[in-house]
């Protein structure tokens, strides 16, 4: 009787035993520093929604211009970084933007405690931009001269691609002024360093977002409709729910529970409505990157951008 009553037992057990299925990874491209972008995949971690979806997120911290190069290598799935992606996208890599985060720039140019306005940076001083033709780059070469410093010759821009190592670079004094995110522009600050300007108050521009490889969107486009809509539901939730964004940034940013409300506020108003931006919009930006990278050949925004996928998600959710 007790061999039947166990061998029972073990049956139901078997019944109820849900399948295990592997989850199918997505390799990401981040700019690791605990930026507001990077913040936004890593909520859909937090709560779930890559894992509801069937997919596991692996997110890898790599120089811009590498992280790109592995993404049109295959090596990555998707990345974050749109400003570089435009920049490779319009030299011909076979690349497309399909989801937007910003419209304008959440970075901000600092100086060390000796420069304390922007016309102390003429007479060669170093500026820490990202890699060379990307977003920071572009836009630290659009912005100078209106301020009357000629990139070209009143400074010298300094490649520091990853992001995390400008503040660094900063505070030891190997450049004189660099592009900072909202968490490092506060921690800058706190150390006695000058902010020059707002890369928001000056121009529009997308620097964040999903950059995915032209075949991943054309062969495995179930995958990435189910990592935007993941991802979809990531940048509702960190624009909405401040004290858990703020709880992530606290995490990844080292910031103070003050500090980390501060750069909250001073991000979500740069934020696309929906993940995507209207079509005039990417007329100027192609416009903008492409005399920006010297680059002559004409260029149409469906070259750059694919918002189908976004879209439809938005029509699906009703937003």
């Amino acid at each position: 009787m007790k061999t039947f009553l166990a061998l029972v037992v073990f049956a139901l057990q078997a019944v109820a035993v849900t399948p295990v299925f592997a989850l199918e990874e997505a390799r990401l491209h981040i700019s690791g520093g605990g930026s507001p972008n990077e913040l936004i995949f890593r909520s859909g971690q937090h709560e779930g929604y890559y894992k509801q979806e069937g997919i596991e997120l692996l997110p890898i911290v790599a120089g811009m211009l590498p992280g790109i190069q592995a993404l049109i290598a295959g090596a990555m799935d998707f990345s974050q970084i749109g400003g570089q992606g435009a920049g490779a996208i319009l030299r011909g890599a076979p690349l497309k933007i399909v989801m937007i985060f910003d419209t304008r720039p959440a970075n901000w140019l600092v100086g060390c405690k000796s420069i304390q306005k922007l016309e102390d940076l003429k007479g060669k001083k170093q500026v820490g931009v990202s890699s060379f033709g990307a977003a920071l780059d572009q836009m630290t070469r659009e912005i100078l001269p209106k301020h009357g410093l000629d990139p070209q010759r009143d400074v010298v821009l300094r490649s520091i691609t990853r992001s995390s190592d400008r503040l660094p670079a900063l505070l030891t004094g190997s450049v004189d002024a660099a592009v900072l995110s909202a968490t490092d522009t506060i921690k800058a600050k706190e150390q006695g360093c000058h902010v020059l300007l707002f890369y928001g108050d000056e121009l529009e521009f997308i620097s964040g977002g999903v950059v995915v490889n032209n075949e991943t969107l054309t062969k495995r486009q179930d995958f990435v409709r189910r990592f935007l809509r993941a991802t979809l539901k990531s940048f509702r939730w960190f624009k909405t729910n401040e004290k858990g964004a703020t709880a992530l940034m606290r995490q990844y940013g080292k910031l103070s529970a003050a500090d980390a409300a501060t750069v909250h506020k001073m991000v979500i108003p740069i934020y696309s409505r929906d993940g995507t931006i209207p079509r005039n919009f990417q007329e100027r930006m192609i416009a903008l990157q492409t005399a920006n990278l010297k680059i002559d050949k004409k260029i149409i925004p469906e070259m750059v951008y694919d918002f189908s996928i976004v879209d439809s998600l938005n029509r699906e959710s009703g937003k």
